[in-house]
């Protein structure tokens, strides 16, 4: 395990972007107890230190990173809940040397949906094909729901970003946006984990010219009587959700276009509650293998393996760590093999710290 960042509290979940064009991969993470979110910056050799901007998230729950003003310079949008409930925008200075520097950052808020719900998850797309990419953004209840903000003409006017809600929800875990149905059309796949509409699903894009009129078509994929936390969509026809406590469900759709599930239980050595998956070939074997987090991991193994050839479970960390995040699978050492990247939060501690933001080193090569 190699550390990049364990100095705040409550690191919750990891995203890749290459922010300055170098081709290596940076890391947007929000610290909902220490109400910060950090942009970190590759180093180049990742077990150097990774140098990082700071801007401030009251109860963050979601960072992620785009240019929203099209300035060439990649800005954060963080995403709060408890008390807070803002979708913030995070201004990047339009200057190289002072990307870096905290205080030259703008942080404003978006008035549309302020104060009306726990934003949990978000992500940006072009979902009108107008004034660059807009967000899409989910929340929890109360007044949960998923939806998208429409970029304005200019952008940094705040007052003229609207939202519109694509359907209710009860609590987002995750959003992932891809063309399900071939048509060319970015489309919105979900984790849904509470409520009467719970379930992993998809939304419809209707089209540039429909989707701020034309209702979304909800498409029921399965776990509508479970609860879905972290999804991954292997392609449009292979989704792979894991349940709290019912194991990783394997979603393949038929010839005929409907969706069968085959469940794998959790190994007894893991933790209690699953969390997340990625999927990638870890020992260069040519079979795609799995990799799960897990909440509950006191005195277990918080994050673990499976070889897709033989189908053993597998330690991927030691006994270290209570609540683990998002995996995002990364060459992170640029040695050939996929390592794995997450954060580890400590059960929401705000007064002692995790594992923080981690990445666990593949020994094959």
């Amino acid at each position: 395990m190699h550390v990049i960042d364990n100095t705040s509290f409550g690191s919750d979940g990891t995203k890749l972007y290459d922010v300055n064009g170098d081709s290596r991969m940076d890391i947007i993470t929000g610290w909902e107890q220490g109400n910060v979110a950090r942009l970190y910056f590759n180093p180049g050799s990742p077990h150097d230190k990774w140098p990082f901007v700071e801007v401030p998230a009251p109860q963050v729950e979601d960072a992620l990173v785009a240019d929203l003003d099209a300035d060439g310079f990649a800005d954060i949008v963080t995403l709060t809940e408890g008390d807070h409930q803002r979708v913030t925008i995070h201004w990047a200075p339009d200057e190289a040397e002072k990307y870096r520097q905290s205080e030259n950052w703008q942080s404003q808020d978006i008035p549309a949906v302020a104060g009306k719900t726990r934003w949990m998850f978000g992500m940006a797309m072009d979902v009108d094909g107008k004034h660059g990419p807009d967000l899409v953004v989910g929340s929890k209840d109360p007044n949960a729901t998923l939806g998208w903000l429409e970029a304005p003409a200019n952008p940094r006017g705040m007052d003229a970003w609207r939202f519109h809600e694509i359907t209710p929800a009860g609590w987002i875990m995750s959003i992932v946006i891809r063309d399900m149905d071939g048509d060319g059309h970015k489309d919105i796949l979900i984790s849904d984990r509470y409520g009467e509409n719970r379930g992993v699903r998809w939304l419809r894009n209707p089209g540039p010219g429909g989707v701020q009129n034309q209702h979304w078509q909800n498409h029921l994929i399965g776990l509508s009587d479970g609860e879905p936390m972290f999804l991954t969509a292997v392609s449009p026809n292979h989704i792979l959700a894991p349940d709290l406590k019912k194991g990783l469900l394997s979603f393949d759709k038929n010839a005929a276009g409907a969706w069968q599930a085959d469940t794998l239980v959790y190994p007894d050595f893991a933790g209690t509650r699953g969390k997340a998956v990625a999927r990638g070939d870890l020992n260069l074997d040519g079979t795609e293998d799995i990799v799960l987090s897990f909440e509950g991991a006191e005195d277990r193994h918080g994050v673990i393996w499976q070889d897709g050839a033989t189908k053993k479970f597998y330690p991927l960390s030691n006994q270290r760590g209570i609540k683990y995040d998002l995996v995002v699978l990364h060459d992170m050492d640029g040695d050939g093999d996929l390592d794995v990247l997450t954060s580890e939060e400590n059960n929401n501690s705000a007064t002692e710290g995790g594992l923080g933001v981690v990445w666990y080193e593949n020994g094959l090569r």
